[in-house]
């Protein structure tokens, strides 16, 4: 049997309570996205409701049995974006349940071993991401950032700026989802934004970015350059939004 959900992690969440309660096989039957699923002429179907009830319960059990740091791990491995996370989650709940509470340290198992994994990424590039996301400061008193992570990171590295940037308005958009936290002073939340041309910068943010161009400009020993030494520091997937790395894309640096 395909069991099929919403996308959403609640979906997923409740698909599993009810995957527990027909007695689903973690070998033969899978949740998956309803959104993206190939019908199977040879395996029935089932398009499951997204029950916040039961998605808490199943949440609650996670945390009781496994900790928060247990419960992360489940939230992470869903923002890495995998289509069989549903599945992955059902059969490392199925495995974890009946090794207890030290569950997500039995590496050795590969059920626990691949959600982990994915865990694992997300983490990391969570943690990049803190330290490489430019904030430009825009007309209005703006302080903007965009980036395009890997992994859907917006939730997680919003609350770090709304407690080390909390007397600043602020909007980090994920370029990529087409989706922006957004600080008004007290609280953030989550939106869809819509694509726009330019960007209004202040005077000062535009100061700012020539300076830090020169900069950059005059301290590169050319003779000495190496994009492959760049890329071992922080991939080229990264460095769409670097303001020193605009400078090369317009051709000031080469």
């Amino acid at each position: 049997m395909d069991y099929l959900h919403d996308g959403s992690f609640e979906g997923v969440l409740s698909g599993v309570y009810d995957m527990f309660y027909s007695k689903a096989s973690p070998v033969a039957d899978q949740l998956l996205p309803e959104k993206s699923y190939q019908l199977r002429l040879s395996v029935p179907h089932q398009i499951l409701t997204t029950d916040r009830e039961k998605a808490s319960k199943v949440a609650r059990s996670a945390m009781e049995t496994f900790g928060e740091e247990g419960f992360k791990l489940i939230l992470y491995a869903y923002l890495y974006e995998d289509e069989s996370y549903g599945t992955m989650l059902y059969r490392f709940l199925k495995k974890a349940y009946k090794l207890g509470n030290n569950a997500i340290e039995c590496l050795s198992d590969e059920d626990i071993f691949n959600l982990y994994k994915q865990y694992r990424a997300v983490a990391r590039e969570s943690h990049l991401m803190l330290g490489i996301l430019r904030f430009a400061h825009l007309e209005r008193n703006i302080y903007y950032a965009q980036y395009e992570p890997t992994y859907d990171l917006t939730g997680i590295v919003a609350p770090h700026f709304a407690e080390r940037l909390k007397d600043q308005l602020w909007v980090i958009h994920d370029t990529k989802r087409g989706i922006g936290a957004f600080y008004d002073g007290s609280k953030w939340f989550i939106s869809a934004i819509d694509e726009f041309d330019g960007l209004a910068y202040s005077e000062s943010e535009r100061d700012y970015q020539a300076l830090w161009q020169a900069y950059f400009k005059h301290i590169a020993i050319q003779e000495r350059r190496s994009i492959k030494r760049q890329m071992n520091f922080m991939p080229k997937k990264y460095w769409k939004f670097l303001t020193e790395k605009e400078l090369e894309d317009k051709g000031g640096a080469k």
